[in-house]
């Protein structure tokens, strides 16, 4: 299984795929929306209906559609970045996450969308700012549970540039002053935090799978180093020359001891 998933951590030049998955998820992204700019309305609801049958659909297609040119471009450069930096580190792990996040985060955003004890009606969910904090969440948890130093600068970066992020899963209806308007919709916190829980989820689960801190020669299994063993023996050698020569010292003085005795009797 590990073998599948064997990488070579971030290297350089980069990879193409670090630019043609990007690409991949942002261009049909952008056609849909060009297509809704330019005249071809699409009147039903292609996102997530929270625990309806037909909302069922937006958990695949939900993150191609957004509400205007605010939303869109918000998405766009996080998603870029974040799934650069996956690909460029994770390497192929990174398509399992982003595939089975996808559909992951949105039946979790299909399940607790618009809670009964928040919303009295449930909402159309579009957008794809759940696969947004699940990158940023995978990446930031994968360098914390690897202990790999150069994952976790790349952890620290994640929170230098996103940390604001945390904001976005809080109910607006709990603290109102975070109101944000995206287009003519409030942003799905509940998006959000459906990204955020599949991305800890994954890193969780694909932890030994990847990159992996680097264990010391000395502590792996099985672990032999011919050249340590001739210096242990120089070692041992050595120690042995040295204890005889400290007893041939002890003993010349107690020969020496002996016949100072021996004069001064006579």
């Amino acid at each position: 299984m590990k073998e599948v998933f064997e990488t070579n951590f971030m290297s350089y030049p980069f990879p193409k795929k670090t630019i043609v998955i990007p690409l991949l998820l942002l261009i049909p992204m952008w056609i849909i929306f060009l297509f809704q700019q330019n005249g071809y309305n699409l009147d039903d609801c292609y996102g997530v209906i929270p625990r309806t049958f037909v909302g069922l659909k937006g958990i695949l297609l939900s993150p191609l559609f957004h509400s205007g040119w605010k939303h869109i471009i918000s998405n766009t450069f996080p998603l870029a970045f974040l799934s650069f930096i996956a690909l460029l580190m994770y390497d192929r792990l990174a398509y399992y996450v982003i595939f089975f996040g996808w559909i992951l985060s949105g039946i979790i955003l299909w399940l607790i969308g618009n809670p009964p004890f928040l919303d009295d009606h449930v909402s159309c969910h579009i957008g794809a700012s759940s696969i947004v904090y699940l990158l940023a969440s995978f990446i930031f948890f994968s360098g914390i549970i690897r202990k790999e130093r150069g994952l976790m600068a790349i952890s620290l970066i994640i929170i230098l540039l996103y940390g604001g992020m945390i904001w976005g899963m809080v109910p607006q209806e709990i603290l109102p002053q975070l109101k944000s308007e995206v287009g003519s919709n409030s942003i799905s916190w509940e998006g959000h935090l459906s990204g955020f829980i599949s991305g800890a989820f994954f890193a969780f689960l694909f932890r030994k799978i990847g990159p992996q801190k680097e264990t010391p020669k000395w502590d792996q299994e099985n672990y032999y180093d011919p050249q340590a063993d001739r210096l242990w023996e120089v070692y041992q050698e050595q120690e042995r020359l040295r204890a005889e020569y400290l007893q041939s010292l002890e003993e010349k003085e107690d020969y020496s001891d002996n016949d100072f005795k021996n004069i001064s009797n006579s």
